[in-house]
């Protein structure tokens, strides 16, 4: 398929996606205490009711926890649960739904800890040992990881979380080709496993197979439509076909739905940038430092925006951080000398420090 025909497929299948929203079933009009099996409007309506008449029952607010767990309403669902364990610490009902909101929140080592609370409370949920495989995965403890694994595979041999383990751990061991493979069968198996979508787009966008990353993206918009990741693949799929601009509207998007997206800052700031938003790239560069300071790369972006702003001060500030962290960088020294020589010396044309055959200071460090 023509790269221009992609392009047209994907914004034909966004008109069919609502983002950085969740719908909600209006038809359900039950007043059953069954309608709280289901993600409805009328459940919630229950549930507020039912916690307004008895505002100390925990399970109530358990419930309501679980039901905006299950809608992706994830920092609501962290109020509730956290309310729910106040009133009752013991229930690993409670720790495991805690934990599973935890690690959708990217709180990896608070998911794990909650995770172990609901193991030493009796929890044997093959939910619970599907998160601690993938939490000490994350922490490249694949030996705890593979005992919680084996746990699974002799309760729930046939779930889909059992392929996508294997697929992170034959990634995190090297084997590429077998772990793409795993995150299909994972989605095979379970066509909502929104994490296999994420991570066989990675892959395929590591490859550079663009055309594969395209269905996988749109089915996954489909069910996560405020999912953070999936506007930075976006972003990085537009960027594949030369639609800066499109890409940039992508990443900004995705900051409206989740302002705490780490992962938008730092391909905001570079789309940006390539579209001479010098000021509103640093903005985005600033807030990406702020939870990354031991970039080094950043540190020397920013550092270069400053000085291209003619912002000589605070380009020597970015340098001197840099510096904090690899003090033996003759190139950064230099830059800095310069700098500070055409603070000294005001009437001098402004020019910022290039190394080599016209490059930054950061491609000369490359």
């Amino acid at each position: 398929m023509k790269k221009n025909g992609l392009c047209i497929l994907f914004i034909i299948g966004l008109l069919h996606i609502t983002s950085c929203g969740n719908e909600t079933n209006t038809d359900n009009k039950m007043h059953t205490d069954e309608e709280l099996l289901y993600a409805s409007e009328a459940q919630l309506n229950v549930l507020n009711a039912a916690i307004e008449a008895n505002p100390d029952d925990p399970d109530l607010y358990y419930k309501r926890g679980d039901y905006f767990f299950r809608i992706n309403n994830f920092s609501t669902a962290e109020n509730d649960i956290q309310k729910a364990i106040r009133f009752n610490d013991t229930k690993y009902e409670y720790w495991l739904l805690s934990a599973q909101i935890q690690n959708e929140l990217n709180n990896g080592d608070k998911a794990l800890n909650e995770g172990l609370k609901a193991l030493q409370l009796g929890c044997t949920e093959p939910s619970l040992y599907v998160l601690l495989a993938s939490c000490y995965l994350d922490k490249n403890d694949k030996t705890s990881s593979d005992v919680y694994l084996q746990r699974l595979i002799s309760i729930a041999p046939q779930m889909a979380e059992v392929s996508y383990i294997q697929a992170k751990q034959l990634l995190a061991n090297g084997y590429t080709t077998a772990s793409m493979n795993k995150f299909k069968e994972c989605i095979r198996k379970d066509h909502q496993n929104i994490d296999a979508y994420i991570d066989l787009m990675a892959l395929f966008y590591k490859k550079h197979q663009y055309d594969s990353v395209m269905p996988l993206l749109i089915k996954a918009k489909r069910m996560r439509p405020s999912q953070s990741e999936l506007f930075l693949y976006e972003g990085k799929f537009f960027e594949s076909i030369n639609r800066d601009q499109v890409a940039c509207a992508a990443y900004k998007e995705g900051l409206i739905c989740n302002p705490q997206a780490i992962e938008l800052f730092l391909p905001l700031s570079m789309s940006l940038e390539k579209q001479k938003q010098y000021n509103e790239a640093m903005n985005y560069l600033g807030k990406w430092l702020e939870k990354n300071p031991a970039d080094k790369n950043s540190l020397l972006k920013m550092a270069e925006l400053s000085a291209h702003q003619n912002d000589k001060q605070g380009a020597i500030t970015y340098y001197k951080d840099y510096l904090a962290l690899d003090s033996t960088n003759l190139i950064v020294q230099r830059a800095i000398k310069k700098l500070q020589k055409e603070l000294d010396t005001p009437q001098q044309e402004p020019v910022y420090m290039q190394p080599t055959n016209n490059q930054s200071v950061s491609d000369s460090i490359r």
